[in-house]
């Protein structure tokens, strides 16, 4: 399954006016958490490209492609904070922006007929672009942003709109921004980290050079992210169950050492990239490699265990030990050797970071979370993704003890950011987790009134019950509703009749 095509959006990076240019406060917002994309994530206000955008008046802009993005950036920036940076906007009253905005949203006029009908229009001279970037492959949903740099009118006040997929919104000094990232107090996606970072240096005569510096701004999708301090995202490209089309690879580094959680790539392109990256920590960083850590032991996670290995020792002369759950150390004994056993509760220390190992079984037997009683943050492995729904297959997962990791999950106190194996970091566990809970409950109430109506197969009881899934899915989803008859038998429930017939109790 390939990863879905970008599609083009825009967001604009707004200064407050009379700035200091030393230490500029830039406007940014926190996505709602209930967001099933990026929720809870601090972002600069943008959005996705629509047909009309190109229609607008874009004065001093000959490229046809930049005075559309313009328009979107400016189109997002009044429907998402109310800020209307037109040509003429400066002589309209609050109340007749408010005007406007509701001729926007509710139809009555387009983005380009609300321009025109209103005598304003577009200029590309109030639009300073730096750079472009593409959401990586990993994402369900993925973006070509243009992104601009542009002040804030004096006499218009950003606020969050209402019915918008915002939480709130304020300004922020730069300096200020990256220093709370850097105390791991809240998370953002990498464009937004370097502009808060350039921004931090001051708005000097080199700033548009300053952010279009790194190879991410021209259209080279990051596959190195650093959405938390010292957690560095790496996605490989995998064979594994869709939607997803790539496992994450960790490194949780420190000031000397770093860790490698999951490198699950059989292929051999995929292993080289993250060995350059792995490389670039020990050279560049000068980091040591201490340890491959492995969450559970589904090819999609434990694949490129050798390939690295053998990378290591070829360059630089020594493997390293391979470190798991011994539950996952047994399927794994014909390919390769584990070095050490990770039981629950054990402490992995490094400087500055303190990592429990929590056994989490249900995705699979001798599945492994990691929590960092620092931050908050925990590796959730398969147990939580960054989206869609986790397949528990009886074949070696169950669907009580996957239940029972779930709550356990819950109850860690202050979690701040769970990184799943596939997808985005979610940076609203706690929603996040009450919401798989839920969604498990509501599928076993749903099977057994299935059961209890007279559906007696596997086969039968999907038809009733996952109508909301695609019918190529259909052979997933009978795996998941044994896995809840097999919970169902046990509470005394459901019984048996034959290897797939099934009544109620």
């Amino acid at each position: 399954m390939s990863s879905p095509a970008p599609r083009d959006a825009a967001a604009v990076i707004l200064l407050r006016p009379h700035t200091d240019p030393n230490n500029p406060e830039v406007f940014w917002v926190k996505r709602s958490t209930r967001l099933a994309f990026l929720g809870g994530y601090r972002a600069f206000p943008g959005g996705q490209r629509e047909s009309t955008d190109a229609e607008a008046e874009v004065r001093n802009c000959d490229d046809i492609d930049r005075a559309a993005m313009i328009s979107c950036a400016a189109r997002e920036l009044f429907e998402e904070v109310f800020v209307l940076l037109a040509r003429g906007a400066n002589t309209l009253t609050v109340g007749q922006r408010a005007s406007l905005f509701d001729d926007l949203e509710s139809g009555r006029l387009t983005w380009p007929q609300m321009l025109a009908h209103y005598g304003l229009h577009l200029d590309a001279d109030d639009f300073t672009f730096v750079g472009r970037w593409v959401t990586p492959p990993f994402a369900p949903r993925r973006f070509d942003t243009w992104f601009f740099l542009a002040h804030c009118p004096t006499k218009q006040v950003p606020q969050v709109t209402e019915d918008s997929e915002l939480e709130s919104g304020e300004w922020i000094q730069a300096r200020e921004a990256y220093t709370r990232w850097q105390r791991s107090e809240l998370i953002v996606v990498p464009p937004v980290l370097h502009g808060m970072r350039t921004l931090a240096g001051g708005l000097t005569d080199d700033l548009v050079e300053r952010f279009l510096a790194v190879p991410e701004a021209h259209q080279q999708p990051n596959r190195r992210m650093e959405f938390y301090p010292n957690y560095i995202c790496f996605p490989v490209r995998t064979p594994t169950k869709p939607p997803a089309t790539h496992t994450n690879c960790y490194l949780i580094t420190s000031p000397e050492e770093f860790l490698i959680v999951d490198p699950g790539s059989p292929y051999e392109d995929e292993q080289t990239a993250l060995a350059e990256c792995v490389d670039d920590l020990i050279r560049k960083g000068r980091l040591k490699p201490r340890e491959i850590i492995l969450t559970h032991f589904h090819p999609d996670h434990i694949a490129g265990v050798n390939a690295l290995n053998e990378f290591l020792e070829r360059k630089h002369r020594r493997r390293i030990p391979v470190a798991t759950h011994r539950l996952t150390a047994e399927p794994l004994k014909d390919q390769f050797a584990v070095d050490r056993f990770i039981e629950d509760s054990d402490l992995i220390e490094m400087e500055n970071t303190r990592l429990r190992a929590l056994y989490t079984p249900g995705h699979a037997r001798g599945h492994l979370c990691l929590y960092d009683e620092r931050t908050g943050a925990l590796i959730s492995g398969d147990n939580v993704v960054g989206f869609g729904s986790v397949l528990i297959d009886p074949a070696d997962g169950n669907m009580r003890e996957y239940l029972a990791s779930l709550d356990r999950m819950r109850a860690l106190p202050d979690l701040s950011v769970l990184f799943g194996g596939h997808g985005p970091p979610v940076a609203n566990p706690y929603e996040k987790l009450d919401e798989y809970i839920a969604h498990r409950l509501e599928r076993e109430r749903m099977i057994l009134d299935a059961v209890r109506e007279g559906a007696a197969s596997p086969r039968e009881i999907v038809a009733l019950v996952y109508r909301d899934v695609s019918p190529k899915a259909h052979a997933m989803a009978e795996r998941a509703v044994l896995a809840h008859l097999e919970k169902l038998i046990e509470d005394g429930l459901v019984r048996r009749n034959s290897a797939s017939d099934y009544a109620p109790v």
